[in-house]
């Protein structure tokens, strides 16, 4: 089981949706140890995290995160793919490495998008999968490369 925390201000449109402004911090925990396997340590970070994968030949996990403001993509030097990997090999602390082609076109498995009006106690696969349909591509897929809005949008700015 995943715990997910996300802080930072929220906003909301008059009779519109509403969501997050600049998160300050978001994590990701595994609060049951998963079949034998030594669970990674929480991961914290301003990005956001959407895919948790572990490599039973090297004993190790992987953390790919990407973002939701363009000047956060900017910061990191405008990378394409528009993501970051982190890992963490028997309980080491995170590391940040280069993006493994092995993850490119995967599809993401983690909720990306926590309701800034806060989440039920328990997000369950189908009510996951129901939110991430509507969410953008790149919080549902590792992309090789951005759509033509989002890369358009960030090159605008």
């Amino acid at each position: 089981m995943a715990e997910r925390t996300a802080q930072g201000r929220t906003y909301s449109e008059l009779g519109g949706t509403g969501g997050w402004r600049h998160p300050v911090k978001m994590s990701v925990s595994i609060t049951k140890e998963p079949d034998g396997i030594e669970p990674p340590p929480e991961w914290r970070d301003a990005y956001v995290p959407v895919l948790l994968d572990y490599d039973i030949s090297s004993k190790s996990w992987s953390m790919v995160a990407t973002f939701y403001y363009c000047e956060t993509w900017y910061a990191l030097g405008r990378p394409i793919p528009p993501y970051i990997e982190y890992q963490s090999t028997r309980g080491s602390p995170w590391k940040r490495v280069p993006l493994e082609e092995r993850f490119v076109g995967r599809e993401t498995n983690l909720l990306t998008g926590p309701r800034t009006d806060g989440e039920p106690d328990l997000v369950t696969i189908a009510d996951k999968e129901f939110r991430q349909r509507s969410a953008g591509w790149k919080y549902q897929r590792i992309l090789r490369k951005w759509g033509r809005e989002e890369r358009n949008y960030c090159d605008l700015k």
